[in-house]
């Protein structure tokens, strides 16, 4: 517990800034330039004793950098000549073809955990260029998967010798697209039938599909490889390490911003857009919901993912071992936040744990107007039984970004990133 002084400092500023926010929030603005509070915010974390820059070292060489480098080793092996997807390639039509999909299945779905991981931290070297790194690794955040594109350029890689996916569109790439192509068991393409590059592919023997869809797959994962590769040794090449200029004292509050922006990850994508929207939950979905919005349909890994990105959130929150923004929150005097933001995270984590029916099932079996009574009574209501998981965990992350955009912002002293808008779901 900090001493009284320091509490009463904090109770006093962060009083009128938790007003300031409300009356944002209630107003649907959000303070996309930050003029308007960052250079109070400036003041205050020069002015407290809590030491931002222990928290941001244990962060990065204890989370961020060991998360790049998981990512980077897994996603090299995975795309290994000698690897388990190589090994599926070269055994389709073969009597072991069946296990060595599910090996390369496996593989894959590990690889994924660790990626999703990293998607709590995408700064830096990830951040850079619109996230380019990022979205070669997993493209979801770019935009829906390009399904007929990628049926074309499995085509297009088997019939033109200078093909390479470096020229694809990211919605074509990374693990979304290998998804589909490794998981997707209906060969038959997705296009239109005016497009020419696909009109005979339906009659292609499935041995032959197969084995072109696991060509494309392979040349996609080491794209993966590579784009993993960079930004793992952009943060650590000894010449020019990112992280040394992401932990130099005279850009700390800038980057200490970044990692605060980051943590909302966990409302922009895991709450709205792998759950709300998809359900049927947020206005942007303008059907009764949209199941082509759902990320890893295919593996129906799906509700995987967003446990993970809550696991990962719960642990930059906690500094895993270390010093971090619950012991900030703590030295505030605001030890009742910071064990709810680990209780309501542990709720969420639960309850993705024991649920066993995928999102796609889920959100397949919402099609009346009572449906969406239902899903919508159980995001509101997230404690009560519900034949709609789903539902009730995009209630139960409500909880945690609705504490994130007031409660977090307001005693952390950090704006609500420009990203993120207010919402009614």
């Amino acid at each position: 517990m900090a001493p009284t002084s320091l509490r009463e400092k904090y109770m006093s500023v962060t009083k009128s800034i938790y007003w300031l926010f409300l009356l944002l929030l209630l107003t649907g603005c959000v303070d996309k330039s930050r003029d308007l509070t960052s250079p109070l915010l400036a003041n205050n974390q020069e002015e407290d004793n809590f030491d931002r820059g222990e928290l941001m070292v244990n962060l990065v060489d204890n989370i961020i950098v060991p998360n790049y480098k998981a990512s980077r080793d897994l996603a090299t092996e995975f795309s290994s000549d000698t690897g388990v997807l190589a090994e599926y390639c070269s055994d389709i039509g073969d009597v072991d073809e069946q296990q060595k999909l599910n090996i390369a299945q496996t593989a894959w779905r590990d690889l994924m955990d660790v990626v999703q991981k990293t998607e709590l931290h995408i700064i830096g070297p990830a951040q850079l260029n619109e996230s380019a790194l990022q979205h070669r690794v997993t493209s979801y955040a770019s935009g829906y998967l390009a399904t007929c594109g990628l049926d074309q350029a499995v085509i297009q890689n088997e019939q033109n010798s200078d093909f390479s996916v470096t020229n694809r569109s990211l919605n074509q790439r990374g693990m979304g697209a290998i998804e589909y192509l490794l998981f997707n068991d209906d060969l038959s393409h997705s296009c239109s039938s005016q497009v020419l590059t696909t009109k005979t592919w339906n009659e292609m023997s499935e041995s032959l599909r197969k084995a072109q869809r696991c060509d494309l797959a392979l040349e996609l994962a080491r794209d993966v490889a590579t784009a993993s590769q960079s930004i793992y040794q952009q943060w650590t090449d000894s010449d020019s390490a990112y992280r040394e200029e992401f932990l130099n004292e005279a850009s700390r509050g800038d980057n200490f911003q970044l990692i605060t922006d980051a943590l909302f990850y966990i409302e922009t994508y895991a709450k709205s857009s792998k759950l709300a929207i998809p359900l049927g939950l947020d206005p942007k979905c303008s059907g009764i919901t949209c199941p082509n919005l759902i990320e890893s349909p295919y593996s129906k890994t799906s509700l995987r993912n967003i446990k993970i990105n809550t696991e990962e959130f719960l642990r930059l929150f906690n500094g895993a071992v270390g010093i971090g923004f619950d012991d900030l929150i703590v030295e505030a005097g605001f030890v009742d936040t910071a064990n709810r933001f680990k209780n309501q995270s542990a709720q969420v984590i639960s309850r993705l744990a024991s649920t066993n029916t995928s999102l796609i099932d889920q959100v397949s079996s919402i099609a009346t107007s009572d449906d969406e009574t239902n899903c919508t009574n159980s995001m509101a209501n997230p404690e009560d039984p519900s034949s709609l998981d789903a539902c009730s965990i995009t209630g139960l992350l409500k909880r945690i970004t609705d504490d994130l955009k007031i409660d977090f912002v307001t005693i952390v002293n950090v704006p609500v990133p420009g990203r993120v808008q207010s919402d009614n779901d």
